[in-house]
């Protein structure tokens, strides 16, 4: 049975391998590696594919959740999400989340962001919920406050940037209300 989470303007499923060449390209986004991404997924569109079969592998044994952020209007993936290093004894885990440069500013974040944490907290069941991000990825800080994420801490230079400084790693939560 493939989860599909529907939003106003956006719906989360499960990525497709019909996916691959759009994540690829994706992933090739200067901007959008400098603090994410999907991980290896800009090498070849064969590591596109890994990614997206080992995301339905994670599905189906409930070890994480990624899933694509299509545009309802067209269909199209403009990005991903996902709850992963799940503590299930605690019930808490981590969200994560890109969205493709040409579809940044539009609100489609918020919303992922909403919709995913409502899917975690009512289907899901869990508890917590928290998002770490490089302290110059003010973006990130920006839509995890509008989504009710508050700040939680930071921990003193924990991130090593590709030019080998340190920079701080902001963490922000949100507990389930329901």
């Amino acid at each position: 049975m493939e989860i599909k989470i529907i939003g106003d303007r956006i719906y989360l499923k499960e990525i497709n391998e019909t996916d691959a060449i759009k994540l690829h390209e994706y992933s090739k986004e200067p901007e959008l590696n400098e603090f994410s991404g999907p991980y290896k997924a800009s090498e070849s569109i064969e590591r596109a594919l890994e990614y997206i079969k080992n995301s339905k592998k994670n599905i189906l044994e409930r070890k994480s959740y990624i899933f694509g952020i299509y545009e309802k209007r067209t269909d199209e993936l403009v990005g991903t999400i996902g709850f992963f290093d799940l503590d299930d004894e605690n019930k808490s885990g981590e969200i994560g989340f890109w969205v493709a440069k040409n579809y940044w500013n539009k609100g489609y974040m918020t919303e992922a962001i909403k919709i995913m944490t409502n899917y975690i907290f009512k289907e899901l069941r869990y508890h917590r919920i928290f998002a770490h991000f490089h302290e110059l990825n003010k973006a990130v800080e920006r839509v995890l406050s509008k989504a009710g994420y508050e700040k939680e801490g930071e921990l003193k230079e924990a991130i090593k940037s590709k030019d080998g400084k340190y920079y701080n790693d902001i963490i922000y939560g949100i507990v389930n209300q329901f």
